[in-house]
């Protein structure tokens, strides 16, 4: 059950970060496990706004960092800017709620993850990915139980989710070695 906590949680922050603009991208199977406040971000985007992002998302490596690619956002589309505020805020104040060891958890997955997007033009490395969930992975395991259940108490949706069968056994073939 660890491994698919973990799975998730690296799942659930890619989506946030490097999903396709179009929820009609992700395969059908894949939709279940998306997190409810990232699917509401898409649901209502306009054509625009896809654009918009589209275009920030072509320019990431240009920012320095996520407050400067929000006020790109912001002078683009306030509108826009304001709904992914809100998903950021969500966000950062679960992760802000934990306690050192598993906050330090948290942002290290949030780094690994990031470390992952491609560059300008090139795809997700799927077996980069794969080893940095490996990797994940056994540092979840390594964490003490109180903090396991810290972040199971935190993010009970990811809980709910990694239960699921379909769940485990889509986990289950993503990590296999090739």
């Amino acid at each position: 059950m660890y491994h698919q906590l973990i799975l998730m949680a690296l799942i659930g922050v890619i989506m946030a970060n490097v999903v396709p603009f179009s929820m009609s991208n992700i395969p059908e199977e894949y939709k279940e496990f998306i997190p409810e406040e990232v699917k509401n971000f898409y649901k209502n985007l306009t054509q625009e706004d896809r654009q918009i992002l589209r275009e920030l998302a072509s320019k990431h490596a240009t920012f320095a960092n996520e407050d400067a690619a929000l006020e790109a956002l912001k002078n683009t589309s306030d509108k826009l800017y304001q709904k992914a505020v809100e998903l950021r805020n969500f966000v950062k104040a679960k992760i802000d709620s934990l306690k050192p060891d598993a906050k330090a958890f948290v942002d290290e997955i949030i780094a690994k993850v990031r470390s992952l997007r491609p560059e300008d033009g090139q795809k997700l490395d799927m077996e980069k990915l794969k080893q940095a969930a490996r990797d994940i992975i056994a540092k979840y395991e390594a964490l003490n139980e109180e903090t396991r259940e810290e972040l199971k108490a935190t993010f009970p949706n990811t809980t709910k989710i990694i239960t699921n069968e379909k769940f485990k056994r889509i986990a289950n073939s993503f990590l296999q070695k090739n």
